[in-house]
């Protein structure tokens, strides 16, 4: 393997900027070159605990030459303008989720990484866990057997003032359990949503969400994200995947350790901080050095996005409907 480093620069130095800051530190084939972000003192916070320098604007950092890849931490509504502005300068991309709202602009994203020839890889940070890539082979080689049911779920209170960053959870974090199923079961067939709000009072958004998919071979995928509970209880479902099947199953909980950190939502549990370190390694090392795919791809990005379009669609409508995936 090749032992060059790879210099990276932030688009953005929001809250996540801090766990990518991480992941970059300890990644011995990368360095942190710059950060850009409009408020100059959030992009200064992280270049003093990471390194680098503060680039003055987006294009500074498209023009240097030393910058290989952007990881793009904007606001989602800035991601596919960002990320394509990069690509187009000949940089590697690896871009934040939500990716974006519509499906032609992953298109457009797609367009644009094949022009350039370069990687543009969606942050699914979950599924780079090692114990979740060792579930995804213990499912193909069929150790469990047939596969029965999918869980995914996600409690994690979000206080209304917090949750006003993300905006309702469809589209602020059921990518995570959308692209988890797509990688470990596919694509569904059919889709069956509920959504409420439980304590929000000013937003107008649901804080908690249920999506049950039917996978083609009879399994049962069910996908529960709540902005509205943590669960503190003895046997806690804070971030929780399962997977049954006719031989066997297995479970992965964030729970295994944690502590306390209320800096951001997520912050206390390891898993979280060792996913992003993960994804940045396999962005780094697999992708860019060593010309592997993702293992979640923009396809798989386009394939989520139609999921949580199908559930919404599922809510307005009261029944369930088809995948158009």
């Amino acid at each position: 393997m090749s032992e060059a480093k790879v210099g990276v620069a932030f688009a953005g130095a929001g809250t996540v900027a801090e766990m990518h800051g991480r992941g970059v530190s300890i990644n011995p084939q990368a360095k942190l070159i710059g950060v850009y972000d409009p408020q100059t003192a959030r992009a200064k916070g992280i270049t003093k605990k990471f390194g680098g320098r503060v680039f003055r604007s987006l294009d500074e950092i498209l023009c240097d030459k030393q910058v290989q890849a952007v990881h793009v931490l904007t606001p989602p509504e800035h991601h596919v303008p960002t990320a394509v502005a990069s690509l187009k300068a000949g940089k590697h991309v690896l871009l934040e989720k939500p990716i974006t709202r519509t499906v032609p602009e992953i298109r457009r994203l797609q367009a644009a990484a094949r022009k350039a020839n370069r990687v543009c890889m969606p942050a699914h940070n979950y599924i780079y866990m090692p114990f979740l890539q060792r579930a995804k082979r213990l499912i193909e080689r069929g150790s469990l057997g047939t596969i029965a049911s999918f869980w995914f779920v996600y409690n994690i209170y979000h206080s209304e003032e917090v949750a006003s960053r993300y905006g309702g959870v469809f589209r602020a974090v059921c990518s995570h359990p959308a692209y988890s199923l797509l990688y470990f079961l596919g694509r569904p067939r059919r889709v069956m949503a509920a959504a409420s709000t439980v304590h929000y009072k000013q937003l107008r958004c649901e804080d908690q969400v249920m999506m049950v998919c039917e996978m083609p071979g009879g399994a049962i995928g069910n996908l529960w994200c709540s902005f509205a509970s943590s669960d503190l209880s003895s046997d806690p479902w804070t971030v929780l995947f399962k997977v049954l099947g006719e031989r066997g199953g297995l479970t992965f909980s964030w729970n295994e350790a944690q502590y306390m950190d209320d800096r951001g939502p997520g912050w206390g549990f390891p898993c979280y901080e060792e996913g992003f370190a993960n994804e940045i390694d396999h962005f780094i090392r697999r992708c860019i050095l060593n010309g592997e795919p993702p293992l979640s791809t923009l396809d798989d990005a386009l394939d989520a996005l139609r999921l949580i379009e199908a559930a919404e669609r599922s809510v307005r409508l009261k029944r369930s409907v088809e995948f158009a995936g």
